[in-house]
């Protein structure tokens, strides 16, 4: 990835110009705006990983220390009705505390993104056989094909996962036509035969 100083007060017209002279050919060129709605759908996704985790955790904790604690216990005459009734308020206590921890999750995330101006500038997306660059009034980025780990494709956006640690959001929307998100797709496989490659179920 490597940052072109050449961009610096120019417009975003000019930009835009720029990265289409630069990558013209066998290019696709996506020019627009991410806001917080496309990059909360690869939130979602994400957290709905490792939601079940969590709750998996809370339950073995809260388990864990009424095994020890002997809290939270109700006592009724009955040991199998003992066991329903704690059990089933250690199940429901799991999850208000993974809903909890989500709620907090997502704050975090919606205060990142308000906080991060790179992200919410106007950019422009160039695709070809060099990699993928990124294009602003503020920046220009280049991902080689190499730095690409994994892509995945979601119902309104696809995420392209980097070596650095980072990702790349294209919302569908920037896309003109179904023929163009095709191309999209074919340069993907082209450059990267041995990455992990995840298209929705209903393209195959």
């Amino acid at each position: 990835m490597r940052n072109d100083a050449r961009l610096k007060g120019k417009t975003w017209f000019e930009v835009y110009i720029y990265c289409m002279v630069q990558y013209a050919s066998e290019s696709i060129n996506l020019p627009g705006e991410i806001t917080f709605k496309d990059i909360r759908e690869i939130f979602f996704y994400q957290i709905g990983k490792i939601s079940f985790f969590y709750f998996l955790l809370f339950c073995a904790i809260f388990t864990a220390v009424h095994s020890i604690n002997g809290w939270p216990r109700l006592v009724f005459g009955s040991d199998a009705l003992n066991l329903f009734v704690n059990g089933t308020l250690i199940l429901v206590m799991s999850v208000l505390f993974t809903l909890l921890l989500l709620l907090l999750l997502y704050v975090k995330f919606s205060r990142a993104y308000k906080k991060n101006e790179r992200i919410q500038s106007k950019r422009t997306y160039t695709l070809n056989q060099e990699g993928i660059r990124i294009c602003s009034k503020k920046y220009d980025l280049i991902f080689n094909w190499d730095e690409i780990t994994a892509v995945f494709e979601y119902k309104k956006i696809f995420r392209i996962n980097t070596s650095s640690g980072q990702y790349i959001a294209i919302p569908k929307r920037f896309f003109h036509s179904k023929e163009e998100m095709n191309r999209f797709r074919g340069i993907i496989l082209k450059n990267t035969e041995t990455i992990k490659v995840k298209w929705k179920k209903d393209q195959h």
